[in-house]
């Protein structure tokens, strides 16, 4: 049980990965199961467009997201004192 605490994540991560069941026994009985969930493992940009499929989007452009204000640091409204 000592080790199954310790490297949790390293065996969930194997069961994900080989999709083969791993049991946790106690002094040698059988005490949980881990298992892989059922069903397809997608990436993440399958998952989206899988998403967007279903759902669209609102959105007209994604791609710039993001638009700097042009201000420069001259321009900032606080002022550090030296």
């Amino acid at each position: 049980m000592f080790e199954a605490k310790t490297r949790l994540s390293e065996i969930c991560d194997e069961v994900s990965r080989t999709q083969v069941p791993v049991t946790i026994t106690r002094r040698g009985m059988p005490l949980v199961l881990i298992e892989p969930v059922p069903g397809p493992r997608l990436s993440i940009k399958e998952r989206r467009a899988a998403y967007m499929t279903v759902h669209g989007s609102d959105e007209k452009d994604d791609t710039n997201d993001f638009e700097p204000t042009g201000r420069s640091r001259e321009q900032s409204t606080f002022r550090i004192q030296e």
